[in-house]
């Protein structure tokens, strides 16, 4: 994460604008069970560390800075992020970390709530449930922290224990700092970086919100040709 801080602190605000904006699904939200449901389907088979979702030796990394309780963000885990997680990830080759923004109450206690699943590597599945159960019209999910972890069959009682663990405030900080130095104002915020090809060169790009699948995917696709094959 260190790295990442300083890579930040050289691109400049603004950079890599996004040309147009996600497309809004105005599609009715499924209920807590159907959408439990949906994304375990989404998710199966893909293997999860904490708050990073894909291989751990991917040579692109996708980093998302969100608040879930963000709007736009629900919107952005439908329309941007299942399509790309269904194109890239599977392939060992694109993984993706979320980086929680904590603004509020209730945005703090949706973190720590993913935060626990993800001791059960369950986090991704935590925060597209949370998305999923949102609306641009409501202050995050309509269900509680707790109906999001019993809805995805976690272990109640690890689930409580894992919620007071010490290091969440550390991690929430780090993403804190990383969206501070970047000065982002509106989330969900993409960046996009490839560990270092065999000439030393490494991609970093920062999409700003609005983002669209389109131009999320391409900028994947750019870094990923310069790790090369």
């Amino acid at each position: 994460m260190a790295s990442l801080v300083s890579a930040i602190a050289l691109v400049a605000p603004g950079a890599s604008p996004t040309a147009d904006a996600a497309v809004h699904n105005t599609s009715p939200r499924p209920s807590l069970p159907h959408a439990a449901a949906q994304v375990r389907t989404q998710l199966r088979g893909i293997p999860q560390t904490g708050l990073t979702l894909g291989s751990s030796s991917a040579p692109v990394t996708v980093f998302e800075y969100a608040d879930l309780v963000c709007g736009a963000c629900a919107q952005a885990a439908t329309n941007v992020l299942a399509p790309l997680i269904r194109r890239f990830v599977p392939t060992g080759r694109v993984a993706i970390r979320f980086e929680p923004i904590v603004e509020g109450p209730l945005s703090d206690q949706l973190t720590h709530g993913a935060l626990a699943a993800g001791v059960q590597r369950h986090a991704w599945d935590y925060v597209q449930l949370a998305y999923l159960r949102s609306s641009p019209l409501r202050y995050g999910p309509a269900a509680s922290p707790e109906r999001l972890a019993h809805a995805l069959g976690l272990h109640r009682r690890l689930w409580r224990r894992s919620l007071r663990r010490r290091r969440w405030a550390s991690l929430i900080e780090q993403s804190a700092r990383v969206a501070l130095l970047g000065q982002f104002s509106s989330y969900p915020v993409f960046i996009v970086r490839s560990t270092p090809n065999v000439f030393g060169q490494r991609f970093l790009s920062v999409l700003r919100a609005p983002t669209s699948l389109r131009q999320l995917s391409s900028t994947v696709r750019k870094a990923l040709n310069v790790t090369g094959p």
